[in-house]
């Protein structure tokens, strides 16, 4: 290959020596017909699939590199080349390049040699054509040199665009800048160095790829190449960088360009002075200004540039200035400037400034334009300011300037903004008699004043008469119509709308369904919109942002946030990212629907994304917290919320407080009052009637009245929510007649009773027992216009005449409710069904029960507790567990009262395995037996001797919090001692002791009596003896437990050497030790012994009681020893017990009667039922042994 002259450019020659070879033809035979006609026809045969088929393998190129497989975008296809040169007539050498081009006869081109010559299109062309060819070989080595050396050339055939093609191809393909920049210098050489266009291709192709960073650090490599980047260069990157919003490296490439002393001009310093401008640094901007005034480089660009932003900014003062200063520096604002002013300023809601600015524009000679006015008056009618946009609709006129299409548009629009559609339609015709012909615009702008404005009869009118006009109805104003339909909830008509438009051939786009979507969701009709959703998918239209975020909302309004949740998912699935109003509607509503894990998950989810919370979400964090009695993590979010600049609200507030009062914080519930009251608007009255219900539960009556008083000091007065917690409070603290009196304050002030203030006085008559002035109460609900006796002031009533027992009142009461239309509540049928289970009425229950789920009404926990009770307390256990069954079943779920009432009914029917069955079934549903349930139990248990599980069960309710009374561990340690358990009673009594449940004597008294009840006396002596050793007193019970067995066993002696120790101790012997000593004596038939004792127990104020009488009067009746008997019946009679007889009968005969009548007193005492008479004479006259005289029954 022979080296490039220095003529021109570098271009293909063919070799002047050797023979004509097949691809080397002449220029006459090119031009020749037969050949003409072989290049066409070869040009078809080689598009065909059958002539690449038979040639060899080897011999074929890629599939993707035949004839009109083209790689880059200003690439030409064979064909077209062919054509072009025919008509051309091309002649020369180059003919020959163009024939080896045209049969794709790749291997002849490398026996070519080159030579230069001048380029023009025709060769970039036949260049990008080669391109083309080469790069779709495999294997090729320095790829990027072949694509700058093609860029080269499409530089010097003036093909820029072409060129800029290939580079922004190249930067695709991953190379660095730098090295493309290496590429380019290497093979400029072959071309004209004196051309370095390329290279600004170069940078604006990277630029426009996005790759600022990286053509920024190829600037100063080709610097330290001894290559000076060009001045559009290098604006073009700091314009880039700007424009990226890196504002750092804007700084950092300026500094390096100044180091490396880079050309710069005014451009360059525009582009950094907007660059402060967008950051908001306006001083630092000014100050730039006034350094490039010293300099004198400002033009108008540049104070266009810091007056845009100072407008912008709401700053007019400053942008008057600035114009002012630009006018003495030599540089007149023209009409553009001024323009932008008026535009930002009534963007701005300030028209009336630039309408100052419209007459300053006269002052220096500056004539506004079209333009100019119609921005005012576009302003004025935006600020509803109609007389003063018409005012310069008149000046408009009045300065010949003719209004155009665009001032008759913003003039209806202006009217039909400000709801005067029938001006609005006095301009059309107006605009029309002008012969101003209206836009598609301007009839979508009146349409759309209709439709805003709930005026479709005549928005329906002007669509008629546009379709007679031949006018086009477009799809905007398709779109208005079904959006003023939906806006006014006919849902129906849209949807006709959006059929005529499809019959039209009009295609909705997605503000079209959009506008459907939104119309039905404001409807309810959320479900229905999913149909909507699919139609609008398969036509093509994919939803948008704003879009999803109202399926989104809408969903999450409606408690559907699951549903909502999906459209979340298809937002990133389709592409999008959704805003931050979506992420907070979700939020909002996970944390309203209790789903408290998926809210925690989607917060953190939040925060790693960045995405801020707004203020409606922090209220939904907060009132969540508060809810869940998680206050201080409440006042952490509170506090991050402040932190972060979210301004609090008065819901904020309410929560706060909501939530100290709900956990009975009051004391820090104040003290935040007092921290809000020092905060502007920052509490109304629903902040203070927070606060005062958590008074009124938690704190005292006078402190409610005294926050009143603030309220009132704070000019805020008293509502009737506020008088309405009040009487609550009052009711409630059975203060009726305070009550009263607020309700007569209420009625002075104006304020209007509500049914529930009426149901607040009428609980609290039914809880204080006035049933009466309760049912006055209401039937002036009732009777009383304007008030409603609904379904909770019916049970009210219904509650007290439930307290008091009437039940024909509750069954009249229901029957009242069906007749005046309140619908029952399952807590009505719950009060009457209570009332039948009082009553023993429980097939009536059943029935009852049976209406309610006729009337479709959910039995809940109550209704079923109330029936699982009713059939216990008839002994129908198994069929009450059915119910609960049931319960389950129907999706109730069981509290433990139900459980409880069945644990203790089994437990007396000594069913335990039944009972210990539903203890394992609470206990898995982490529910605690009452204590009654587990006495029940342990009753129940210990009755089988079952001592293992009654253990159990006992340290089952120590464990769950409960403190077992003293009999349960008695009767267990009784129970263990007959069984011959004697370590399980004593480490019975190590757990009485170490719980505290009784002193340390009357934990070990209790194994000294059950070791004597189970007759195991010896043992109980020597325990006896150890308490007394150990310096404790044992019970009175304990000593004369202890001397009844000793009795028992006729060891009379060593009872009264006990009740000596006794009464040693301290302790005084009473009415039953003196029983048990006498019931000894008796059984040992030592009468006079027992007298004695008798007479003792008197002589100390002892009174006898019926078991003393019938066992001296039954020993003397048995052992016939009448002697003293006249003196026992009447000291008998003497007390009211026997009747005295006036006819002397015999002693025995009323010693026996005497019997008689102290054993039917005895057995009446205790409940028992008797047979007959011989039941009432002691078992010895019944021919019994004189033992049975000594079981306990008898001295107690």
């Amino acid at each position: 290959m022979s080296e490039p002259g220095t003529s021109t450019t570098w271009w293909f020659s063919l070799s002047a020596g050797g023979g004509e070879t097949p691809t080397a033809m002449s220029a006459s035979s090119l031009a020749s017909s037969s050949y003409r006609r072989r290049i066409v026809q070869s040009r078809y045969a080689v598009s065909s699939p059958a002539y690449w088929s038979r040639l060899p393998a080897r011999a074929r190129p890629p599939a993707h590199t035949r004839i009109g497989a083209g790689v880059l975008p200003a690439a030409t296809s064979v064909s077209h080349f062919t054509d072009l040169l025919l008509e051309k007539q091309v002649h020369g050498v180059e003919s020959s390049v163009i024939t080896v081009l045209a049969m794709q006869r790749w291997e002849t081109l490398s026996q070519m040699a080159y030579k230069s010559g001048k380029l023009d299109k025709a060769h970039g062309k036949l260049a990008l054509r080669m391109l083309d060819s080469i790069v779709q070989q495999s294997g090729l080595d320095r790829i990027t040199h072949i694509y700058c050396m093609a860029v080269h050339i499409l530089v010097q055939a003036q093909m820029p665009s072409q060129a800029m093609s290939v580079l922004r191809h190249l930067a695709l393909t991953g190379f660095s800048c730098s090295a493309i920049f290496s590429s380019l210098l290497r093979t400029i050489s072959r071309c004209d160095p004196t051309n370095l266009f390329s290279v600004d291709l170069l940078v604006n192709a990277y630029v426009k790829e996005g790759k600022v960073l990286d053509v920024a650090a190829a600037i100063f490599f080709m610097d330290e190449c001894g290559f000076k980047a060009s001045l559009f260069s290098c604006n073009n990157i700091l314009n880039a960088l700007v424009g990226k919003n890196k504002s750092e490296y804007v700084w950092l490439f300026l500094k390096e360009s100044l180091d490396r002393k880079f050309p710069l001009d005014v451009t360059t310093c525009n582009i950094v002075l907007n660059s402060l401008c967008t950051q908001g640094k306006l001083r630092k901007a000014e100050s730039m200004l006034q350094k490039m005034k010293n300099c004198r480089l400002p033009n108008a660009v540049t104070y266009n540039t810091i007056l845009n932003w100072y407008v912008k900014k709401g700053r007019c003062k400053s942008a008057l200035r600035i114009l002012d200063d630009m006018e003495k520096n030599g540089i007149e604002a023209d009409l553009y400037t001024y323009n932008i002013m008026i535009d930002k300023l009534c963007k701005l809601k300030r028209s009336a400034r630039a309408y100052l600015l419209l007459k300053r524009m006269r002052e220096v000679n500056l004539t506004p334009d079209e333009c100019s006015y119609n921005t005012l008056i576009h302003g004025f009618f935006g600020e509803g300011k109609i007389n003063l946009a018409i005012y310069i609709f008149n000046q408009m006129l009045r300065q010949s300037l003719k209004p155009s299409i665009a001032t008759y548009t913003a003039l209806i629009d202006g009217y039909c903004r400000n709801g005067k559609t029938d001006e609005a339609r006095r301009v059309l015709y107006e605009m029309q008699i002008t012969g101003v012909r209206p836009s598609e615009l301007t009839y979508s702008a009146l349409l759309n004043g209709y439709c805003k404005h709930s005026k479709l009869g005549p928005a329906l009118d002007l669509i008629k008469y546009l379709r007679s006009r031949s006018i086009s109805i477009n799809r905007t104003m398709y779109t208005i119509l079904i959006d003023g339909f939906c806006q006014l909830g006919e849902v129906s008509k849209a949807k006709q709308i959006l059929k005529c438009m499809l019959t039209d051939g009009i295609d909705p786009d997605v503000i079209t369904y959009s506008a459907l979507i939104n119309g039905m969701c404001k409807m309810g009709m959320i479900h229905e919109t999913k149909e909507i959703l699919s139609r609008m998918q398969k036509s093509g239209v994919l939803p948008n942002n704003e879009l999803y975020t109202t399926l989104v909302f809408y969903f999450c309004k409606a408690g559907h946030a699951k549903e909502a949740l999906k459209y979340f998912v298809d937002i990133y699935r389709n592409g999008l990212v959704a805003n931050s109003v979506i992420h907070n509607a979700l939020l909002c509503a996970f944390y309203r629907e209790g789903m408290i894990a998926e809210a925690e998950q989607f917060k953190q989810y939040m925060s790693r994304m960045k995405i801020s919370f707004d203020v409606a979400s922090f209220n939904c964090i907060i009132d969540s917290y508060c809810q869940r009695g998680n206050v201080l993590e409440a006042f952490s979010v509170y506090d991050n919320m402040v932190r972060h600049g979210w301004p609090s609200n008065i819901c904020t507030y309410g929560s706060l407080l909501r939530g100290l009062c709900q956990g009975g914080h009051l004391v820090q519930a104040k003290e935040f009052m007092v921290y809000l009251l020092e905060k502007a608007c920052a509490i109304d009255e629903k902040t203070l009637n927070t606060l005062l219900v958590g008074i009124c539960k938690h704190g005292t009556l006078d402190e409610a009245l005294d926050l009143c008083e603030k309220m009132v000091t704070r000019n805020i007065l008293p509502d009737t929510h506020t008088y309405t917690i009040l009487l609550d409070g009052f009711c409630k603290r059975g203060k009726i007649v305070p009550a009263l009196i607020l309700l007569q304050m209420m009625l002075e002030k104006g304020l209007v009773p509500d049914t529930i203030v009426y149901t607040c006085l009428l609980n609290g008559l039914v809880n204080e027992g006035q049933v009466k002035a309760a049912s006055y109460m209401f039937q002036e609900i009732i009777c009383k216009e304007g008030l409603y006796a609904d379904c909770i002031a019916y049970n009210s009533m219904m509650n007290g005449y439930l307290k008091g027992g009437q039940i024909n009142e509750i069954e009249r009461l229901m029957r009242n409710m069906h007749e005046n239309e309140v619908y029952p509540s399952s807590a009505s049928y719950n009060i009457l069904m209570h009332g039948y289970i009082k009553k023993g009425q429980l097939s009536r229950t059943l029935y009852l029960y049976r209406d309610m789920v006729k009337e479709g009404i959910k039995p809940d926990n109550v209704t079923y507790r109330l029936l699982i009770f009713g059939l216990c307390e008839y002994g129908l256990i198994e069929i009450a567990v059915k119910f609960l069954e049931k319960m389950v079943l129907e999706g109730v779920f069981p509290d433990k009262l139900a459980f409880d009432i069945l644990i203790k009914a089994f437990s007396e029917k000594s069913k335990m395995s039944n009972a210990l069955q539903l203890f394992s079934y609470m206990k898995w549903l982490h529910m605690s037996p009452s204590s009654k349930t587990y006495v029940a139990m342990i009753n129940g248990l210990i009755r089988k001797n079952w001592l293992h599980q009654s253990f159990e069960i006992l340290h089952d309710m120590v464990e769950s919090g409960l403190q077992p009374k003293h009999t349960h561990y008695i009767a267990l340690i009784n129970a263990k001692c007959r069984v011959g358990d004697i370590d399980g009673a004593f480490e019975l009594k190590e757990d009485m002791k170490a719980l505290g449940v009784v002193p340390s004597e009357v934990a070990e008294s209790s194994i000294v009596r059950g070791l004597c009840k189970c007759g195991k006396v010896e043992e109980a002596i020597i325990v006896f003896s150890s308490i007394m050793r150990a310096g404790m007193v044992p019970t009175i019970a304990t000593f004369t437990t202890l001397m009844h067995g000793l009795c028992k066993e006729f060891k009379i002696d060593d009872a009264f050497h006990l009740k000596q120790l006794m009464e040693s101790c301290g302790l005084k012997v009473d009415v039953v030790t003196y029983n048990v000593l006498i019931t000894g004596l008796c059984n040992k038939k030592c009468i006079c012994d027992a007298l004695d004792l008798y007479e003792e127990m008197k002589s100390k104020g002892l009174l006898p009681n019926i078991t003393t009488y019938i066992t001296l009067a039954g020993a003397m009746y048995a052992t016939g020893t009448m002697q003293d008997g006249e003196k026992l019946l009447k000291d008998i009679e003497d007390r009211g017990i026997v009747p005295s007889y006036e006819h002397p009968e015999s002693l025995e005969w009323r010693i026996e009667n005497a019997i008689k009548r102290l054993n039917t007193i005895r057995n009446c005492r205790k409940g028992m039922p008797f047979k007959n008479e011989v039941e009432l004479l002691p078992w010895s006259l019944r021919g019994d042994e004189w033992v049975e005289w000594g079981s306990e029954s008898c001295w107690r």
